[in-house]
């Protein structure tokens, strides 16, 4: 992968100022509507079961002898899975409104980002591999989230092609590197793909990394996110922002 580095001295000068805020804050908004159909998506596959069981529940109160044991067996199970449906929508609504403070296994945030994109990213035409495993350290939630996923956003409405995304990461003492490997596939041209919501620009990417103190660099075949490991923020070097301006 050959990274290209020019800084940015436009987005680092207003960086501590109040341009930067409103910059920042429009780019929170445009990956927001990027992702709201697949929060919706993934709340309402949490209620299906609910539905599942409660139509099952339905059926056995029209018995002209209903099987109370059956039926109390169901009312648990309906409040089992219930629980568990309003924590994981909690867990959703996070990527609405989150917690600043909030940290996240680095793999397993990986994982929540990638799941939360695959469907989408299947009608574009497009395929996630996950090789980033086992990489058991902690980081802030809100800047994997919001990096990772607006890189993988940003580079599939900038690719011309149907491609795979191989996502690589290795940790550091001090940091880890996440490479995002984009792949051509044999398609010419992506599967047609309607959204109301604007293509995610890079300098959209930009924005978001220098925001949540992420190195970003833009390569001829995808990017790499450095994130800081918590206890080496104070260390980070003043330049830490590079990448391509698109």
């Amino acid at each position: 992968m050959t990274l290209q580095n020019p800084a940015h001295p436009s987005l680092q000068a207003i960086a501590l100022g109040a341009e930067f805020s409103d910059l920042e804050e429009g780019a929170r908004y445009a990956l927001l509507q990027r992702l709201a159909p697949a929060l919706q998506h993934h709340m309402m596959g949490k209620f299906q079961s609910m539905d599942m069981i409660a139509a099952m529940m339905e059926r056995r109160l029209k018995s002209a002898d209903p099987d109370l044991a059956s039926i109390r067996e169901d009312c648990a199970s309906l409040s089992s899975v219930s629980r568990i449906a309003v924590k994981s929508i909690m867990d959703l609504m996070t990527w609405i409104e989150p917690k600043t403070a909030s940290t996240v296994k680095f793999d397993a945030g990986v994982v929540e980002c990638l799941g939360l994109l695959a469907t989408e990213f299947r009608f574009k035409g497009f395929v996630i591999v996950n090789e980033a495993r086992e990489i058991d350290v902690k980081l802030s939630s809100r800047a994997l989230r919001s990096v990772l996923s607006a890189a993988l956003i940003a580079l599939s409405d900038l690719s011309k092609v149907s491609a795979t995304l191989v996502i690589r990461a290795q940790a550091m003492p001090d940091r880890v590197e996440l490479t995002i490997d984009l792949r051509p596939t044999e398609r010419d041209t992506k599967r047609a793909y309607v959204t109301d919501s604007r293509a995610l620009k890079w300098r959209d990417v930009e924005i978001l990394a220098l925001a949540e103190s992420v190195q970003l660099e833009r390569s001829d075949t995808g990017a790499q996110l450095t994130f800081a490991l918590p206890a080496a923020n104070a260390d980070l070097p003043g330049d830490l922002f590079v990448g391509t301006g698109i």
